[in-house]
């Protein structure tokens, strides 16, 4: 997991938010919390 968010720091710029990365088989959706800052957000936690 520190390798995966590791990569993110270094590609943050390159990242849309609403896009999907897969992680150890586990779908995350990437949401801004505000002030540039990108967070990966469970896409369970997202689906309605």
């Amino acid at each position: 997991m520190d390798e995966a968010v590791d990569w993110l720091k270094r590609h943050q710029q390159g990242l849309l938010v609403g896009s999907i990365v897969v992680i150890a088989g586990v779908a995350f959706v990437t949401v801004s919390a505000g002030a540039g800052l990108v967070v990966l957000a469970p896409a369970v936690l997202l689906a309605s």
